[in-house]
């Protein structure tokens, strides 16, 4: 898939926008708000191909039955889950190699 220093930036990410705007969170999990944040300011919505509420369902499909935010892992999910719709002609492996460069 994508290289460990990759991996390690998209973490980061994560964790930075995981306590965006909320004094007492931990970084380890996202809200949906949060997510839709980061993905608008990452250039993941492009008004086009993915729209906001394309972020919000995937949100929803990935997140637990009864949780409100995403866990890492979970975040993965979601943009994998995003990947092909952004980048609209290209494998999986290739959509998810372009996020890579966000």
């Amino acid at each position: 898939m994508a290289e460990s220093a990759d991996m390690e930036m998209l973490l980061t990410a994560f964790k930075k926008f995981a306590i965006h705007g909320d004094t007492k969170a931990t970084g380890k999990e996202m809200n949906g708000k949060n997510w839709a944040k980061l993905c608008k300011d990452c250039k993941v919505i492009d008004g086009k191909n993915v729209t906001s509420t394309d972020v919000d369902i995937v949100f929803t499909k990935v997140k637990g039955k009864t949780s409100r935010v995403i866990t890492y892992e979970e975040f993965e999910k979601a943009l994998e889950e995003l990947a092909p719709k952004r980048f609209k002609g290209q494998s999986k492996e290739e959509a998810w190699c372009r996020f890579q460069d966000f």
